[in-house]
């Protein structure tokens, strides 16, 4: 499924000082540690990272949208059980436009979620009625889409559109928030300009190196530095980690 690009405006959404300057301004005196970040998350990712879930090899738009909605609020086991198959039967948005709620329903009934059914039906002829069937490469525009919110929409830009964005999701906040420190407020991320500052500073500007870097972040909240019992010895950025270093400090 075909793209449609428009320049994406998120690095306009909050005003950042220079690398160094940032990195001052979250207690570094320079920028070292980003990097340091940045090299060792993706380094452990090619040895630990989940790099065989289907979603992940799939860069078209449309399969990036249907993962992106299949997965909120969705173990990634049970999402395993009806991704492909799915995408097998509705390849594209003019193909899910066309089917049922209850031919949907049928397919998904292992997610426990028929609103989801609906919800992808709906994106799908938001898709054809606006965009030709095509997924566009507007931040704005995929935001307007049904389903879709600022995750969805940087996780499109980011892989279809190959264009780099900030990923911010629950897990991802929890690691920025332990590792550098910050407090994230607690309405939408991409609205805290300290959590989108880091996560910009954070991203390459290679798309697919950025892809490797959110999904490391991702794996590693998953695996290793988890909301209760993180497994901090294993941790590849625990020397550089603010909040393992705090807990250090009171035992």
């Amino acid at each position: 499924m075909g793209v449609q690009r428009a320049p994406y405006p998120y690095y306009a959404l909050v005003e950042l000082s220079p690398c160094g300057e940032l990195a001052l301004s979250l207690g570094y005196s320079d920028r070292g540690v980003i990097e340091v970040f940045k090299r060792r998350v993706a380094e452990w990712f090619r040895v630990y990272g989940d790099r065989g879930l289907p979603w992940r090899a799939r860069v078209d738009g449309w399969a990036v949208l249907v993962a992106g909605v299949l997965l909120k609020r969705t173990t990634v086991r049970q999402v395993l059980k009806v991704y492909e198959e799915f995408l097998r039967r509705f390849p594209t948005p003019n193909a899910l436009a066309e089917a049922s709620e209850d031919e949907v329903w049928a397919l998904l009934k292992p997610l426990g979620l028929r609103h989801r059914a609906r919800q992808l039906i709906e994106l799908a002829r938001a898709l054809v009625e606006r965009f030709s069937g095509a997924v566009p490469c507007s931040f704005e525009e995929l935001k307007s889409l049904p389903g879709v919110g600022d995750y969805i929409a940087s996780e499109a830009v980011l892989r279809a559109c190959r264009e780099p964005a900030p990923l911010l999701d629950v897990n991802i906040v929890r690691v920025l928030r332990r590792v550098f420190g910050v407090e994230p407020s607690k309405g939408n991320p991409y609205e805290d300009s300290a959590l989108l500052g880091i996560a910009k500073e954070l991203t390459p500007r290679d798309s697919a190196e950025a892809v490797e870097l959110a999904y490391g972040v991702m794996d590693l909240a998953r695996k290793v530095c988890k909301a209760r019992s993180p497994l901090c010895a294993e941790c590849p950025v625990k020397d550089i980690c603010k909040w393992f270093s705090a807990q250090r400090a009171q035992h």
